[in-house]
């Protein structure tokens, strides 16, 4: 099973996910989970179906309308140790990091690439669901450390965006 720490909506918990199953601060359940579209996704977990719409908010941030329900989600990387998510550097180079281990299906840009906020940049494939990454802010792409094929874990740093 894949391990997270996340915080739902101000509170922190620990998702277990496995191939048919999670398990969520140690209550577990059977899922299924069907990408409908970019994301959008069909949720079963115990047998009752969830409509999820995911959008990036921010850089490691996430709000999930759960069948008409929003939440905000936040990812915590478990190398860091600070216990705290680094926010957007006025400016700076913003890093588009994916929030699990996956293989890239696709990367839509190249260095020297001018974006704007929340373009689609790569498209990774994690338990079996297709995640459009998605550009943090306008800019100019100044790295792209993966091609298309290639197997990712948490975290790592896929493109950068200056």
């Amino acid at each position: 099973m894949k391990k997270f720490d996340l915080v739902v909506d101000g509170t922190p918990c620990r998702l277990c996910v496995g191939a048919d199953s999670c398990e969520m601060d140690g209550r577990r359940s059977t899922t299924d989970i069907r990408c409908t579209g970019p994301g959008s996704y069909s949720v079963i977990v115990d047998g009752n179906q969830h409509t999820v719409v995911v959008n990036r908010s921010a850089q490691g941030s996430y709000e999930a309308h759960v069948s008409g329900t929003a939440l905000a989600i936040e990812i915590r990387d478990p190398r860091r140790l600070s216990g705290h998510m680094d926010g957007p550097a006025a400016g700076g180079s913003q890093a588009v990091r994916t929030p699990m281990p996956g293989k890239v299906l696709s990367v839509r840009v190249r260095v020297g690439d001018e974006v704007r906020s929340e373009q689609g940049l790569l498209v990774v494939e994690a338990m079996k669901m297709q995640n459009e990454l998605r550009a943090p802010c306008a800019g100019r792409v100044t790295a792209v450390n993966v091609s298309a094929g290639d197997s990712v874990s948490s975290g790592d740093t896929l493109v950068v965006v200056e």
